[in-house]
C-alpha cells in the first residue's frame, strides 16, 4: 500500500481502539486492531487503517508517553502517515495527564505546528460546545463522570483541562466558525498557530460539524479525537483502488455509529458456542447491565476477599462456570456486590475499580489490579475449557484479558452497539471478542451481545 493509504490511530486504551476501529470501519476502512506496540514480526491481513490500542490512559505520564511514541514508531512501520490519537468521548484524564502529554510529543514528533482536538461522539451523546464538554444533556462535570473513582472528570472546559496538563497554549475554534465551514477554520487555526498556540480543542454539536472539521484538518499530519473525529477523517480521504478492498463510504448519518462493516462480517456468527461475560467496570451503565442480566441468566458476584486472599479460588470460578456454560447460553462473572448498604456497595465498587492510592490517580494498584489479574485468569481458564466467545465489559480488564490470553490483532466484525464492535482474534487460537467500554450500551447490552 502506498504510504498515503494508511492512516494510522494510536487508542489510550483496549476499549477505545475498539470504539475507533468500528468507526472506522463503518467509514469504509478495512480495519485492523493490534494490541499493544506493533513489533516488526507481526503479520496483518489487508488494511488501510490500524488502530494500536495501548492501555496508557492511568498510568505515569512519562510511560503513557514513551509507549505512544513507541507505537508511532509502529505504525510508521506499517505505512502510516497520518496519525490520529483517539482519547476517550469523556476526555478521561488526570490532571497530570495524560492526553496533554501524550498529545504534545506526537505532535511535536510528527511536526505539527497547531492539532485540532475534539471529543464529540454525537452517537454517544458526548458533544462540545464553547469549549465545553457535554454527556447528554450535561456539562461534564454534572454527570456520572464527576464521580469517575480512577479520573474524576469535575471541569467541563476542554480548554482549562488541556491548558492544566502540558505547557502548549491551547486556543478555542467556536461553533460559529464551525458552522460557518471548513474555510472559516482553517482561518481560525492559522490565527491561533501565529499566536503561539500548539493546540485548538474544536466545537462539534453533529456529525456536520465533524465533517467541517475532516474536511478542515484536510491531509494534516496530526489529530486528537474520540471515534466521530476519526471516523470523519479517515472517510474524507480518498484511497488507491486496490483488488479486494472495500469501496469508499461517507461516514454514517449517526457520525461513526454502528453500520455495515465490510470484511469478514459478524464472528459471533461463525464462531458457535456458549458466550463467557466478564464485567470489570463498575460504571452506572456496566452495573445497570449486570443487574438486566441478572433478571434472566446465570452470574456469579465474585468474593472480592477471596479474589486478594484464595489462591484456589479461579480455579473454582472457572469450574462453575463452565459448568453453567454446559446447560446456559451464557454466564456472567462481575466484581460490583449489590448485596450490600447502598453507602458501602458504592465505596467497595470504586474502591474495585479504581485500586488506587488515595488521590494518585497513577493507575491500577492494590484490589483494582488483582480483580484486573483474577478476571482474566477467569478468561483463560474458560478458553482452555473450549469457550470461543467472551464478552469484556471495562478498558483496563480488557487490557489484562486480552494480555492473558496472548491475543496481538483484531479483526472488526459486526456491532453490537455504537463503539462496540465484535472482533475477531488473530491467532492461533481464533476467538469472538466484544470489548466494551464501561460506559457504552444499553441496560440489554450483554443480552444483545448473547443473540448475536
Amino acid at each position: 500500500m502506498g504510504d498515503s493509504e494508511v492512516i494510522g490511530i494510536i487508542a489510550d486504551d483496549i476499549t477505545g481502539g475498539s470504539d475507533v476501529a468500528a468507526a472506522l470501519s463503518a467509514a469504509g476502512r478495512r480495519t485492523v486492531q493490534v494490541v499493544g506496540v506493533p513489533g516488526p514480526d507481526l503479520e496483518l491481513p489487508p488494511h488501510d487503517a490500524v488502530v494500536v490500542s495501548l492501555k496508557t490512559r492511568s498510568v505515569p505520564p512519562e510511560e503513557a508517553v514513551a509507549e505512544s511514541l513507541a507505537a508511532l514508531r509502529g505504525l510508521r512501520d506499517l505505512g502510516a502517515r497520518r496519525i490520529g490519537f483517539k482519547i476517550c468521548s469523556t476526555f478521561d484524564s488526570t490532571p497530570r495527564g495524560n492526553i496533554g502529554p501524550v498529545g504534545l510529543a506526537l505532535a511535536d514528533a510528527l511536526g505539527s505546528g497547531i492539532t485540532l482536538v475534539c471529543p464529540a461522539a454525537p452517537a454517544n451523546g458526548r458533544t462540545v460546545y464553547q469549549g465545553n464538554l457535554f454527556v447528554h444533556d450535561l456539562p461534564l462535570a454534572e454527570s456520572s463522570l464527576a464521580r469517575h473513582p480512577l479520573n474524576p472528570m469535575t471541569d467541563s472546559n476542554l480548554v482549562r483541562l488541556l491548558t492544566a496538563q502540558t505547557t502548549a497554549e491551547v486556543g478555542l475554534v467556536d461553533h460559529s466558525r464551525v458552522r460557518s465551514g471548513a474555510p472559516a477554520v482553517r482561518a481560525r487555526l492559522a490565527d491561533l498557530r501565529a499566536a503561539g498556540a500548539r493546540f485548538a480543542v474544536a466545537d462539534a454539536l453533529c456529525r456536520d460539524d465533524l465533517l467541517v472539521l475532516a474536511d478542515a484538518i484536510g491531509d494534516a499530519a496530526f489529530w486528537i479525537g474520540a471515534n466521530g473525529l476519526h471516523a470523519a477523517a479517515g472517510a474524507a480521504q480518498p484511497r488507491a483502488a486496490q483488488p479486494g478492498a472495500a469501496s469508499h463510504r461517507t461516514v454514517p448519518a449517526d457520525a461513526a455509529g454502528p453500520g455495515p462493516c465490510p470484511g469478514p462480517g459478524d464472528f459471533a456468527d461463525t464462531i458457535e458456542g456458549p458466550t463467557f461475560i466478564v464485567a470489570g467496570s463498575c460504571s452506572d451503565a456496566t452495573r445497570g447491565q449486570v443487574a438486566t442480566f441478572r433478571e434472566s441468566g446465570p452470574a456469579i458476584a465474585l468474593d472480592l476477599a477471596r479474589v486478594r486472599d484464595d489462591a484456589g479460588y479461579a480455579a473454582e470460578v472457572v469450574a462453575r462456570a463452565l459448568t453453567l456454560l454446559s446447560d446456559s447460553p451464557a454466564v456472567l462473572v462481575h466484581s460490583a456486590v449489590d448485596a450490600r448498604p447502598p453507602a458501602e456497595e458504592a465505596e467497595a465498587a470504586e474502591e474495585a475499580e479504581a485500586g488506587t492510592e488515595a488521590g494518585t490517580g497513577t493507575g491500577p494498584t492494590g484490589l483494582g489490579s488483582a480483580i484486573e489479574t483474577f478476571l482474566a485468569e477467569l478468561a483463560a481458564g474458560v478458553v482452555d475449557g473450549g469457550i470461543r466467545r467472551l464478552v469484556v465489559a471495562g478498558g483496563e480488564t480488557s487490557g489484562a484479558v486480552l494480555q492473558r490470553l496472548g491475543v496481538r490483532a483484531l479483526q472488526l466484525g459486526g456491532p453490537i452497539a455504537p463503539g462496540v464492535p465484535w472482533t475477531r482474534s488473530l491467532g492461533p487460537t481464533e476467538l469472538a471478542l466484544a470489548l466494551k467500554s464501561g460506559n457504552f450500551g444499553g441496560p440489554d447490552f450483554f443480552l444483545k451481545a448473547v443473540a448475536r
